[in-house]
């Protein structure tokens, strides 16, 4: 059985937080009880977690409707490493409800051009059972899809034509065989 320490080296986490002042970085305290799961929507070569820190820390927001619509989430993980960009007790904008985003945390997976998109998915559920487990979470009912707060299509890949099917419920079950897996405690 691994230690909570070695699946938290394995998740190859780097720490670039958006930094303090910008527009996309809220600054307000968060206590999880939740973790949002999300896909980037992100198809383009090289659109992997470095690139999406980057985009956080640079630019944080998109054009909708001719607005600025500012964004920010706590992890962002392809098939090599996993990019923490919000401290666990801050706030991000990530969900599309005021009450998803005061009371989860955001992790992107991302979908780009060549990725290993099962290397990716592993190296996510390896993520979300070390947070149930340092957070004491249950994933069967306090991991959900950014649907779950605003009806989106998202994780896209995760859901069955829009729904929480059998292979988000198989993703679940695979993060509590993880989590139940852990020998000992650690943090990120």
């Amino acid at each position: 059985m691994p230690t909570r320490g070695e699946l938290g080296k394995s998740l190859m986490l780097s720490i670039s937080h958006i930094p303090h002042g910008r527009s996309n970085r809220s600054g307000s305290p968060l206590q999880p009880k939740y973790i949002t799961v999300h896909n980037t929507e992100n198809s383009s070569i090289g659109a992997d977690a470095e690139a999406h820190a980057n985009f956080l820390s640079k630019t944080g927001y998109y054009i909708h409707n001719g607005s600025k619509r500012w964004v920010s989430w706590h992890f962002t993980v392809d098939d090599d490493s996993c990019v923490r960009h919000l401290p666990l007790n801050e706030v991000g904008w990530h969900a599309g409800s005021s009450q998803g985003n005061a009371h989860s945390l955001g992790i992107e997976i991302c979908m780009n051009k060549g990725i290993n998109q099962n290397r990716a998915f592993d190296r996510t559920k390896t993520l979300i059972a070390c947070l149930c487990y340092d957070l004491n979470l249950e994933p069967e009912s306090r991991v959900v899809t950014h649907r779950h707060w605003s009806g989106k299509n998202c994780p896209r890949l995760l859901l069955n034509n829009g729904q929480e099917g059998a292979i988000w419920q198989a993703f679940i079950a695979d993060v509590r065989a993880i989590l139940n897996s852990i020998d000992d405690p650690a943090q990120i």
